[in-house]
């Protein structure tokens, strides 16, 4: 039930981060087209580029995590027997869990910050505070998700793939 769930969450998030680069691509395009043909730039673009920039990472942080395709460097763990991979693994995803859990308390407490200050962004005035929160939010998604994958390699007993490419 749990793994159904986040895998749905994961399609969600898969979903609004190609809504997120589309947006993003249209509001450059609707930028550049009235800044040089028109005589006329979109107000705001550059604020707006980095909320949704900014935003486009931590959705992505999730699904990365869960399928644990990001970028890693493999300098003695291609030397190691099965057993010792999965424990590699197992060990990996318990400090990238407790380093995304540490990541997601500065991120809400600067949140708190930011909403005590009634901080907005320069030109729009778009609150910063809730862009923080759902960075938090997003951040703790991504750790339960390498929770999860750390009890796939202990209780399911997950292979260990080599298709990846390892630097």
């Amino acid at each position: 039930m749990i793994k159904l769930l986040f895998n749905t969450s994961n399609k969600i998030l898969l979903s609004f981060c190609i809504l997120s680069l589309s947006v993003l691509v249209l509001i450059t395009v609707a930028d550049v087209f009235g800044r040089y043909l028109l005589g006329i730039p979109l107000s705001g673009t550059s604020e707006i580029t980095e909320i949704i920039l900014g935003i486009l990472i931590y959705i992505g942080l999730p699904y990365i995590s869960k399928k644990e395709e990001h970028i890693s460097v493999s300098l003695l763990s291609n030397y190691l027997s099965n057993n010792l991979k999965i424990i590699h693994k197992i060990l990996v995803n318990f400090i990238v869990t407790l380093l995304l859990l540490v990541i997601a308390r500065q991120l809400y407490l600067h949140g708190i910050d930011l909403k005590s200050y009634q901080e907005v962004t320069t030109f729009l005035e778009i609150p910063k505070a809730p862009i923080a929160f759902a960075m938090a939010l997003l951040t703790v998604l991504a750790s339960f998700n390498t929770v999860l994958n750390m009890l796939s390699y202990i209780f399911e007993k997950r292979s260990i793939t080599t298709d990846k490419q390892s630097i």
